[in-house]
């Protein structure tokens, strides 16, 4: 009798997990709390503007390790993708620096700004656009991982064992901090700690390579919910059902094993096997009550730092904005205040490379503020002072880009601004986090993902909460790679393609 399994969320781990559930013969049902799938892979239309918070880039959509797998899932069929060749510009003061993936140009920049940092300036450019490390990846669980496994992982990492041994503990900001410009200290940090998605602490070999990774990577075009939607039906496809609309409240257990799910309606899903793809706070601490825990998950959610939650400032403006850098941070005139904290840098988003983002001479533009939660969930409980601060940030950010760009303001037709209090009234998501743990030295050191709870059995963990940053590509990987261990332990063949 083939085994059944329930899953909670059709996010991009949900949606993974389902599918490669059911080319393996497992009859599944996705149950999902939205009316749409996608969790916090998402975008949302207003007017003819389309704001996608997710996926600007989709690692593995032309080669490597993680292309077989978006090849697995469908994602890559029929898909047209948007290819850079600048991922950011920064400007300060007069000074501009186009981080782009010409190594030459990059570096001539670096030098024409600043010839005292010269040294440090080939350094950095030969690293970020060196041997990436994403070519050490694979598909395979760490937990099944054999002797010939390590061996191919250990060929891939040999060439980079310099890299590792000079920077193993170095973040990108102490790096950064050695540059004698100030300008260039701030423009090393935004390569990845923009102003929109500080990444605290976030360890220097993590660049290794990241030019050559981020270039060779495209964007899908027409975005997010595309590729989610793309996912939902190759899920229904294969033979899953999708319940919208079931949000669950309860993982019934027997005898501490998981053999079911409670909607909030009263509703039960009984199955063999639980998959929980949502929030991981939600499911260890509200809905088992702490009671399945251990000191390693304990020091997880104690001591490891979620990545800050965001207010998004989303407009639709009656300008063409196909000329200008896709990503600009640029230094403002006077700080804008969010939630307490001063903000001196501004990171511009737009999408005008889309045309299905916005009406033709037109453009979505997003600015994030990395924020406070606790800010946020307080101010959301006051409905009237909670959307005056909305409209306040709003009026400033606009104010702002107006002065980066006269007239910007007159051509603002549509303006929406999340807050953290939305991601969790839409995902619900521990802290408003969009992304799980930020990567740090430490935990970094974490292999294997926390894909179950000890003293509970038929439940396991897929999704953002199992492993630092995890990322779309690395929330479909959880996915898979559950279902690989679960055929493993069944004694099946794990297969990757429609039965």
């Amino acid at each position: 009798m083939e085994k059944r399994i329930a899953i909670v969320g059709s996010g991009i781990a949900g949606l993974s997990t389902g599918c490669y559930a059911l080319m393996n013969g497992y009859k599944t049902t996705i149950l999902e709390m939205q009316s749409i799938p996608g969790g916090l892979c998402t975008a949302w239309k207003r007017k003819g503007y389309t704001f996608d918070i997710s996926m600007h880039v989709l690692f593995g959509s032309k080669s490597g390790p993680f292309n077989r797998m978006w090849h697995e899932l469908g994602v890559l069929k029929g898909r047209e993708f948007f290819y850079h060749d600048e991922l950011t510009r920064i400007e300060s003061g007069g000074k501009s620096l186009s981080i782009c993936a010409d190594p030459r140009r990059l570096e001539d920049q670096m030098l024409a700004l600043s010839p005292a940092d010269a040294r440090l300036t080939k350094e950095f450019v030969r690293l970020l656009c060196g041997r990436s490390i994403i070519g050490a990846a694979s598909l395979k669980p760490a937990e099944i991982s054999g002797p010939l496994d390590y061996l191919k992982m250990f060929t891939a990492i040999l060439p980079l064992m310099g890299t590792f041994r000079k920077y193993g503990r170095m973040t990108i900001q102490e790096f950064a901090q050695r540059f004698k410009d100030p300008f260039l200290r701030n423009a090393v940090r935004f390569v990845i700690d923009s102003p929109g998605w500080p990444m605290v602490r976030y360890p220097m070999i993590a660049l290794a390579g990241f030019m050559k990774s981020a270039y060779e990577d495209g964007v899908p075009l027409g975005g997010s919910q595309k590729v989610v939607f793309q996912m939902a039906e190759m899920f229904q496809q294969l033979g899953g059902e999708i319940h919208y609309k079931s949000k669950a409240t309860e993982v019934i257990l027997k005898n501490d094993q998981a053999v079911g799910v409670r909607l909030e309606d009263g509703t039960e899903h009984l199955a063999d096997i639980v998959v929980w793809a949502g929030d991981g706070h939600k499911l260890i601490f509200d809905i088992l009550r702490g009671r399945y825990l251990n000191d390693e998950i304990r020091r997880m959610y104690k001591e490891w730092t979620p990545v800050l939650p965001l207010v998004h400032v989303a407009l639709g403006v009656a300008r063409d904005m196909s000329n200008e850098p896709r990503r600009l941070i640029f230094e403002l005139d006077k700080g804008i205040n969010i939630a307490g904290e001063e903000k001196r840098w501004l990171g511009v988003l737009h999408h005008s490379f889309d045309p299905s983002m916005a009406p033709p001479g037109k453009s979505a533009v997003e600015v994030w503020y990395p924020t406070r939660y606790d800010y946020w969930e307080a101010l959301a409980r006051d409905r009237e002072r909670y959307e005056a601060e909305k409209k306040r940030i709003a009026e400033v950010t606009i104010a702002a880009l107006d002065k980066r760009w006269p007239g910007f303001a007159s051509q603002v037709e549509v303006v929406d601004v999340p807050t953290p209090a939305t991601y969790v009234r839409y995902t619900g998501n521990w802290q408003g986090s969009p992304d799980g743990w930020y990567i740090t030295p430490d935990n970094m050191k974490k292999r294997a993902m926390l894909r179950t709870l000890p003293g509970v059995s038929g439940l396991y963990m897929v999704g953002q909460w199992t492993t630092p940053f995890s990322g779309t590509v690395i929330a479909a990987l959880s996915g898979r790679q559950l279902i690989q261990l679960l055929c493993k332990e069944n004694g099946k063949r794990f297969v990757t393609s429609a039965p």
